[in-house]
């Protein structure tokens, strides 16, 4: 920060009397030099300062207090929305219409007393002009009673519904890592049809795109094909859950390909790229959760409010609200300037504690009554970890057990062992989950595709034993050495029953070529087999032939 004294001395000599004049110090005939360093001495005298601040008006007390809470500097644009204009104006137009004696705002007021000054500085967002107060100066000002920041919005009553955080963002990495190395994908997105798919294996399914983006930023999934990396992936799944969590949440702090913007579901770029610094934006909108106590139920919606009031331009470069185009999906509307903040910058922030901070273990959620959106939340001890890395971030650890039946079928909790389940999701056929366990079953099918995977039955076996509470069933352990030995020996295939009135129909059929190749095996003089994807196609070529056939019924 600056002294007093070299801001003093970029003032032209009328500015450095009008100060003068309002501390009632007598200017000295000099140069502005001189006359600067004989104000900034005069300044600087603590008791002066305390009569000088005692006789403030209370809103420009009001606003040095702000200042001061702040570090001693503000931008300036955040501090004429709040505290009212700082006017330019030229040395010719000031001294005829003397603002000092009538200041159009409390800013004006600490302007011409030089208890502030203006520079730009370096900001989350780029340069910005900012209002600060002279280092030297600030040490001797009276401090607030509070001297911390405020934090912004205000506590809430504990909600009626809770959702707490979680590290399930760690069990939902080891899925996607899972099911990638069964069936790695081409390219280095998932297919529409395929994230719809593994989204419902997940416990935050609305995580899945972003946590693709950040196995990819941390180098744990390859790219074309999209696949675990192995070396990686091992030193992940073996970490503990802490470590694991905290390697996802470092990864976004410091990710510039995830654009927390680009997940508002209601916005809509049109340009080449999107026109915020995606790392900026984030690390700018945690700045302002800083002071929120942990363990707190605040409102977001105050939160929110109390952003738009005193620190609107927190994502915006220089404070420009006028640059950037959006499209409201919802409305067709375009968002362009101040008055669209709450649908961009509030959108920000919204989307933050409901979606990455809520999904990497930073935010309970609160709902004053169910099927409502979240309006409160509650930030844990781990969002210190996106201010000091190196703070503590615990998490009880378990190796809880699977569950093996005889008939292939196995249930394993949550919180077993992530490198075992990951195996096993290698193997089994996987079935719908709940909020404790991932379900699976082992089929000769997944065991053919594991065997394509270079998985051996020996190491099937040791899996299994491994990850199990009890001894495996013997008639498992049969089944899947003799299927080792002779391959399947049974399977079901579901097909659709055609049934006709009488023999004529049925031979009918059977004697055109353009039916007879979708009949299979005749099961009696009326009735035969067809594969249940070529009924469409059967009744098309019957109808041709003059006869209608009834389709199957809907199920």
């Amino acid at each position: 920060m600056r002294t007093l004294q070299r801001t003093l001395e970029d003032y032209d000599l009328g500015q450095l009397r009008i100060i003068s004049e309002l501390w009632g110090f007598d200017a000295p005939s000099a140069s502005s030099r001189q006359v600067a360093q004989s104000l900034a001495k005069q300044m600087l005298d603590a008791p002066t300062v305390q009569e000088i601040v005692q006789s403030l008006p209370s809103t420009v007390r009001k606003t040095l207090v702000y200042i001061q809470r702040h570090g001693g500097q503000a931008p300036l644009s955040d501090l004429t929305r709040i505290f009212g204009p700082l006017r330019e104006m030229g040395a010719a137009r000031r001294d005829r219409e003397k603002p000092w004696r009538s200041p159009a705002s409390a800013l004006e007021s600490l302007w011409y007393r030089g208890l502030i000054a203006r520079a730009f500085g370096d900001s989350e967002t780029g340069p910005l002009e900012f209002a600060f107060i002279p280092g030297d100066l600030a040490r001797i000002l009276p401090q607030p009673r509070r001297r911390e920041v405020e934090p912004l919005g205000h506590p809430a009553e504990t909600p009626t519904v809770r959702i707490a955080t979680s590290s399930a963002a760690v069990d939902d990495a080891t899925t996607i890592l899972a099911a990638l190395r069964k069936e790695p994908q081409k390219g280095d997105t998932l297919s529409q049809q395929r994230g719809i798919r593994l989204a419902s294996f997940l416990l935050q399914p609305d995580s899945l795109a972003f946590l693709i983006c950040m196995l990819r930023e941390a180098s744990i999934l390859n790219t074309k094909p999209l696949a675990p990396n192995p070396e990686n992936t091992r030193i992940f799944l073996e970490a503990s859950r802490a470590e694991a969590l905290k390697t996802l949440l470092l990864t976004w702090l410091q990710s510039t390909k995830w654009n927390d913007l680009q997940g508002i579901a209601h916005l809509e770029h049109s340009g080449e790229s999107w026109p915020n610094e995606p790392n900026a934006s984030r690390r700018a909108a945690l700045q302002l959760m800083q002071e929120i106590p942990h363990g707190t139920w605040w409102g977001l919606n105050g939160f929110v409010e109390d952003v738009h009031i005193r620190q609107p331009a927190f994502q915006r470069p220089g404070g420009d609200f006028t640059s950037w185009y959006f499209k409201d999906k919802r409305t067709g509307s375009i968002l362009h300037d101040l008055d669209d903040w709450d649908a961009v910058d509030g959108a920000l922030l919204r989307f933050l504690l409901l979606g990455p901070l809520h999904w990497l273990g930073v935010a309970d959620l609160g709902i004053k009554s169910e099927h409502e959106t979240p309006t409160i939340f509650r930030l844990t001890p781990a969002i210190s970890l996106l201010f000091e890395s190196d703070s503590a971030l615990t998490i009880k650890e378990s190796s809880a057990s699977a569950t093996l039946w005889a008939d292939g079928r196995l249930r394993v909790p949550r919180r077993a062992v992530r490198s075992l389940r990951y195996q096993i999701a290698r193997f089994t056929k996987w079935e719908p989950i709940d909020e404790d366990n991932y379900l699976y079953r082992i089929t000769p099918a997944t065991l053919v595709a594991a065997k394509d995977q270079g998985l051996e039955m020996t190491h099937i076996l040791s899996i299994l034993s491994s990850a199990a509470e009890k001894d495996m069933p013997a008639t498992l352990i049969e089944a899947l050495e003799r299927w080792s030995e002779r391959g399947s020996e049974a399977w079901i295939e579901r097909r659709l029953i055609l049934q006709v009135h009488d023999v004529q129909t049925l031979e009918l059929l059977q004697n055109n070529r353009s039916t007879a190749r979708y009949l299979q095996e005749t099961l009696g003089p009326t009735a035969i087999l067809i594969h249940e994807q070529d009924w469409p196609h059967l009744c098309t070529a019957a109808a041709r032939l003059g006869l209608l056939i009834e389709p199957p019924p809907v199920e």
